[in-house]
């Protein structure tokens, strides 16, 4: 029981919910370039399987070159995606949120299905320019200055 003259609720006003904003990274240039690079590679999947289904829909010589050409440019900018996403790190955990290695994931860790959480990071930053890191669930943003480089960027604008 509380003493006289005092009541058992804090004074405090109610607690909000708690939204965390995404935060920025030191540098969105690793993560930009191997999102590109995805990117490419996915538009070769898509050139490769509409070439089959061209193929088979009329057997030419023009759509084997095309399956051909695009089953090259699919493996060269997969196996260059592969190694920039591989080089992309989280600037907390130093994980590599853009490939899946195998690790548990955060608790907080989104992830697209079917795809794996490796995919849907690279998947959100090509449509959003967000991503949540699948290690230590922190949310970050590509198109946020760095906090350390704000006060120049406004020195630069005023």
């Amino acid at each position: 029981m509380p003493p006289a003259g005092t009541t058992s609720t804090s004074d405090l006003p109610p607690a909000k919910s708690r939204i965390l904003r995404a935060r920025s990274l030191p540098s969105s240039r690793p993560f930009t370039i191997a999102v590109v690079f995805s990117a490419l590679h996915y538009l070769g999947v898509i050139t490769l399987i509409t070439a089959f289904a061209l193929f088979f829909r009329e057997q030419s010589q023009l759509a084997v070159k095309v399956i051909v050409g695009s089953l090259i440019f699919s493996v060269v900018t997969w196996l260059i995606a592969f190694f920039k996403r591989r080089s992309a790190h989280c600037p907390l955990c130093k994980g590599t949120p853009l490939i899946n290695s195998g690790a548990l994931a955060h608790s907080k860790a989104s992830r697209i299905y079917p795809f794996n959480h490796g995919v849907s990071a690279t998947v959100s930053i090509i449509a959003t320019q967000t991503f949540r890191c699948m290690y230590c669930g922190s949310d970050f943003d590509l198109m946020k200055t760095p906090s350390h480089m704000r006060d120049r960027y406004r020195d630069t604008t005023e």
